[in-house]
């Protein structure tokens, strides 16, 4: 008797600059596996700066090197807007425009497409035209025929467009919000996605690795003021949606895979939480907790038995059905 077939996904959250911690942990692992940790997942979500991330990851490109996006380039991708939006505030305009944004992943995907990707992708975002989530994937199904014509740069721009701190993304299929508001940590997705296409067999294992980006619970003062109109809430709501998804998705993963789900996150301590607690913060104090404890969270992960699964899984080469990477014959009616 064979033994069942077994999927790994990898589930990268949002958290604006934060990212950084998630890069960190993800260029400390790379290293010590010897290989691209693409190539030990048959799936690969992210959201917001974690879909950066992921499509990068997908795109072969090594983790210290997307990582070095965030240290290198994070004051121009959260570079605050001028004398214009002094003026005008929050109230009429994101806190940063995208141009910054934009150009750092041009400079780094080029023209690059979805369909040129080599491993999976999932990558969550809300079509504020249609009102609904929507997940741009490569075409590891069938019925995936359109997302290969996506570029990598107008996805990313889609799913970290969150509200209040960048603008809303148009491109070609709509207009988009941020898959934060969707799901922040996409882990219930990946699971979803290969259960229903990849791995209908109910005897498949699947695990799900699950990087967070010290992500911090949004919580009201004992006295503060619980009357609240936009102004007082600002960036607030947003941080308290993306908040409460974590915690959320991450017990429902524990109670619907166990050992099979290992999740990599700090909590900060009181000092640290001034320096990372706002999703836009570039600083040095920001940059030293985010790398610090990034590289220490690898190295607990790589030490912990539960963790092994994860280092010894060597994913098969994917199965694409349309695009410049198709790998499947034609069939005729």
């Amino acid at each position: 008797m064979s033994a069942p077939p077994t999927y790994h996904v990898l589930a990268l959250s949002g958290g604006g600059y934060r990212g950084l911690y998630t890069a960190t942990v993800l260029a400390e692992l790379e290293k010590v596996m010897g290989r691209p940790i693409a190539s030990h997942f048959d799936l690969i979500c992210g959201t917001s700066a974690g879909g950066m991330l992921a499509l990068g990851l997908a795109a072969d490109i090594p983790a210290a090197e997307l990582k070095g996006l965030f240290e290198d380039h994070g004051s121009k991708i959260f570079g605050c807007r001028g004398l214009g939006r002094r003026l005008l505030g929050f109230w009429l305009k994101a806190k940063h425009d995208s141009a910054g944004l934009k150009g750092v992943l041009q400079d780094r995907f080029g023209d690059t497409l979805v369909g040129d990707l080599k491993h999976r992708v999932l990558i969550p975002a809300v079509n504020y035209s249609t009102g609904r989530g929507q997940f741009f994937k490569t075409p590891h199904h069938p019925s995936f025929e359109l997302d290969h014509h996506m570029s990598v740069v107008d996805v990313a721009l889609a799913t970290a467009a969150a509200p209040v701190y960048f603008p809303l993304s148009r491109n070609s299929r709509g207009v988009y919000a941020d898959g934060g508001l969707v799901g922040n940590a996409p882990g219930l997705f990946g699971l979803h996605e290969i259960r229903t296409f990849l791995a209908p067999d109910p005897q498949a294992i699947i695990r799900v690795l699950s990087i967070g980006t010290m992500t911090i619970g949004a919580t009201v003062r004992g006295g503060a003021d619980l009357d609240r109109g936009f102004g007082r809430w600002g960036g607030g709501l947003f941080d308290l949606v993306i908040s409460a998804q974590e915690s959320s998705v991450d017990y429902m993963l524990k109670q619907s895979l166990g050992k099979q789900y290992y999740q990599i996150d700090d909590q900060a301590t009181p000092d640290q939480s001034r320096d990372v607690k706002a999703l836009d913060r570039v600083s040095i104090g920001a940059t030293n907790t985010l790398r610090d404890r990034g590289v220490h969270a690898a190295q607990r992960a790589l030490g912990d038995a539960d963790f092994l699964p994860f280092r010894n899984h060597h994913a098969p080469s994917p199965i694409f059905y349309h695009g410049p990477n198709k790998n499947t014959p034609e069939t005729s009616c």
